[in-house]
């Protein structure tokens, strides 16, 4: 048997806040994923962090077993420490893995909530993009379906420690809500998932986060990126990636020198990768 199961990652959110004491995000997946593989070739573990080997434990306790006796490697194109949900997507392929290795895949609300038991989590394993908890993983609501908007990705720099961010963050602020234009504008996502409302929407979102986790010299890029003909920008909120949006028709080449523009114009603002939109979800695949 050999079984693989694909995660996508995340650049940052589309929209992350508060409402009435509950914690919501607006889920942003691209294709970039984490990976994992069970084979009966070896009962080996490898490329498991801290978490994924919780995921383990827990998703095999889960299932009524005490052992997985088969092989399971990890490996990820998604780096740590840059709000792109790395640590969720690690968590949930080996969740995931390790449930249809030993019976059948689990459904979303399962995964949220083994993987919420092991730190706050994103939403990217659930279908198309979503509204959600990320301290329990519910479902708040989905929408769908999702343009390929292209999106420019910045790493801005440093790291964020996610779990220790949230646990700041929900003492701290947790009984504040976001400003009201920010949560109306994530009602109308339900009414209008268009390219030029997501952009709206995060670019409000990016804005209302900088008092929580300041991204330098944002209105200048804002204003530089929608003059070149970007939608708008998203940010990781508790991360350090910023995502300049275009529509998902637009040339690539020109969002490539729009990139080369941006990075030559904010020192700060290293290139990553150009990735699109897409409906999140897991890939598994057996043979």
């Amino acid at each position: 048997m050999l079984l693989e199961v694909l995660v996508p990652g995340s650049c940052g959110e589309i929209a992350q806040g508060w409402r009435d004491g509950q914690p919501f995000m607006v889920t942003c997946p691209i294709g970039l994923y984490s990976r994992a593989l069970v084979t009966e070739r070896t009962s080996a573990k490898t490329g498991l962090g801290k978490k994924a080997r919780a995921a383990l434990k827990n998703t095999v306790g889960y299932m009524g077993f005490t052992d997985f006796p088969l092989g399971l490697a990890l490996e990820s194109q998604l780096p740590t420490g840059k709000g792109m949900a790395a640590s969720t997507a690690d968590i949930v392929a080996v969740i995931q893995a390790v449930a249809t290795a030993i019976d059948d895949e689990l459904d979303p609300e399962e995964v949220a909530t083994l993987a919420a038991g092991i730190e706050p989590t994103d939403g990217v394993f659930y279908p198309g993009v979503v509204q959600m908890d990320y301290m329990t993983g519910k479902l708040i609501e989905s929408y769908e379906p999702v343009p390929k908007m292209i999106i420019a990705m910045f790493d801005t720099g440093g790291e964020i420690n996610t779990v220790e961010f949230h646990s700041d963050y929900s003492e701290n602020h947790g009984n504040e809500n976001s400003p009201a234009e920010l949560l109306d504008a994530v009602d109308s996502l339900s009414k209008d998932f268009s390219p030029e409302n997501i952009a709206r929407v995060a670019t409000l979102s990016a804005r209302a986060n900088q008092k929580v986790v300041e991204k330098p010299q944002l209105e200048e890029i804002i204003e530089f990126a929608k003059c070149k003909g970007a939608l708008g920008v998203n940010v990781a909120h508790s991360g350090t990636m910023m995502g300049i949006l275009f529509k998902p028709d637009e040339s690539m080449r020109k969002v490539l020198d729009i990139s080369k523009e941006i990075e030559a114009k904010f020192p700060h603002m290293e290139y990553f990768e150009t990735e699109r939109l897409i409906s999140g979800g897991c890939i598994i695949r057996q043979r």
